[in-house]
């Protein structure tokens, strides 16, 4: 049998879940603050992403502090929009909604997920080869800040294409 990329890179994060979120009445082991995840997105398609995001909202709700490391723009449209969700003081059922989790059995978890502050960091060199890091919480398409408006640089080849195309589609028009 041959796993695939996906299945390779998830089944370890899937066992340490497994270990972090029991079905007791435990909502966090007592000698754990912290969780760090690299990359949750490698090999998996959209779908298992917001599958582990969703899992990644659990882990906060059960008091843990979670680090996600990631090249993903889902992952950040994700944190972009709980951070808009809680400013508009949203109703819980569309975190759920969002997340294609039932109401019923998430209720708390997004409850809490309207709660939680989350903070977006980028890293970079600089030209001495030093890593610094960048504030860039607030994903603001509009920041006159590029770091920001370009979400670290994870938007701007979506911006290029569609620049692209829709001067194609205008020249075409003229």
């Amino acid at each position: 049998m041959t796993w695939t990329s996906g299945q390779r890179e998830f089944t370890p994060l899937l066992l340490g879940l497994y270990d972090l979120l029991p079905r007791t009445n435990l909502r966090k082991h007592k000698t754990t603050d912290w969780i760090v995840i690299e990359e949750p997105e490698m090999g998996l398609h959209p779908k298992a992403i917001t599958a582990v995001l969703l899992l990644v909202l659990d882990l906060l709700w059960r008091g843990y502090r979670v680090v996600l490391s990631t090249h993903s723009p889902h992952v950040l449209t994700m944190v972009w929009m709980m951070q808009r969700l809680k400013e508009a003081q949203a109703d819980y059922k569309l975190v759920c909604k969002d997340f294609g989790a039932d109401p019923g059995t998430m209720k708390e978890v997004a409850k809490a997920a309207l709660t939680k502050t989350y903070r977006v960091h980028l890293l970079s060199f600089d030209g001495s080869g030093k890593v610094f890091s960048t504030n860039i919480s607030s994903l603001d398409p509009f920041d006159d800040d590029e770091r920001v408006a370009e979400w670290g640089g994870l938007t701007q080849y979506s911006s290029a294409f569609a620049d692209a195309v829709s001067s194609a589609v205008n020249a075409a028009d003229s």
